[in-house]
């Protein structure tokens, strides 16, 4: 297990490097107990949180279930998230029209997802319904949280989902970036209720923190300010890079239906074998599509044909049109 001691703040890298399904989890040593932010590291940490530390209430700043699942395995403790993912956690439907299935799927597949959701897929997951998970309360954002005698803030940071924040630890400078990951893959923005804009505004306003160290969910670990700053220019920059393959099918003539074989997130072989990439991919296209033509991009027309070649009902695209 790969962990780091910050002051009283334990940062614990998840398995497989913290890749998906699995991220990073931060304890916070209290004199009398503990809190977990973020509860996907494994059984091992999980184990280890058990023995080592008394923890009384765990923290999460979204719905996505990388993050969560290991809440399972605290029973007794007190769970809180954001007031905007809330509902999502335990609601499988509320969750798939956020995550934007409805504008890809037809009611049928809909109703198979939402019986198979969760699904066990790695060590230590049980097969339960999302209900099970028990995340009851809720946190206010932007205000000072004592949590096992440190000062946290959870501060909103729309974009990779509606609710989703960044708890800064203002005491010792630690800033929890989480899926500002920086990653290859790049920035994750394909569910109904992403937004791209936001999720750069976001990002970009991370390094307005006042902060040292900078946490993220997936891969990376810590990194000092100033290597988080040059990491995530280039990490933005791969949604301009998306954008410049769409761009050139589209003058090269390529046909709407075919966009999504061109390996914008996902290869053909994923999303073939794997539901959630494929709607991810058809999502996150229109995505890119419609802002683009809000940016004056002549591409009405384009767009309308992959809407309807890949029968997307557009109503469902945006989720906070719906709600």
């Amino acid at each position: 297990m790969n962990n780091k001691i910050i002051g009283p703040v334990e940062i614990i890298m998840g398995e497989n490097d913290s890749r998906p399904p699995y991220s990073t989890s931060m304890i916070i040593k209290g004199r009398e107990n503990s809190t977990v932010i973020e509860c996907g590291a494994g059984v091992e940490a999980f184990q280890y949180m058990k023995k080592e530390h008394n923890i009384k209430q765990i923290y999460l700043t979204h719905h996505h279930f990388d993050h969560i699942w290991g809440v399972q395995h605290f029973p007794e403790v007190e769970k809180f998230i954001n007031p905007i993912d809330h509902k999502k956690v335990l609601n499988a439907k509320e969750l798939i029209t956020a995550q934007g299935f409805p504008a890809v799927f037809e009611k049928e597949e809909l109703d198979k997802l939402n019986e198979a959701m969760p699904r066990k897929s790695f060590p230590g997951m049980n097969r339960s319904n999302r209900a099970s998970l028990n995340v009851t309360n809720t946190y206010s954002y932007n205000q000072k949280l004592n949590l096992s005698d440190t000062t946290v803030m959870m501060i909103h940071s729309p974009g990779h989902s509606q609710g989703y924040c960044c708890p800064y630890l203002p005491d010792y400078g630690i800033l929890y970036v989480g899926d500002f990951d920086l990653s290859s893959f790049g920035p994750f923005y394909c569910d109904a209720e992403c937004d791209i804009d936001m999720f750069i505004e976001s990002a970009q306003k991370t390094l307005e923190v006042d902060a040292v160290y900078y946490v993220t969910a997936h891969q990376k670990g810590i990194l000092l300010k100033e290597d988080y700053r040059k990491e995530l220019k280039d990490y933005l920059n791969i949604i301009n890079k998306r954008d410049d393959i769409i761009k050139r099918f589209i003058k090269a003539g390529g046909l709407p239906k075919n966009v999504i074989k061109e390996g914008i997130f996902y290869y053909e072989d994923q999303y073939k074998r794997n539901p959630f990439f494929m709607k991810s991919e058809i999502v996150g296209i229109a995505k890119h599509l419609q802002r683009m033509i809000a940016g004056g991009e002549p591409f009405e027309d384009f767009y309308k044909a992959y809407i309807a070649a890949h029968n997307i009902k557009e109503e469902y695209l945006d989720y906070q049109n719906i709600f």
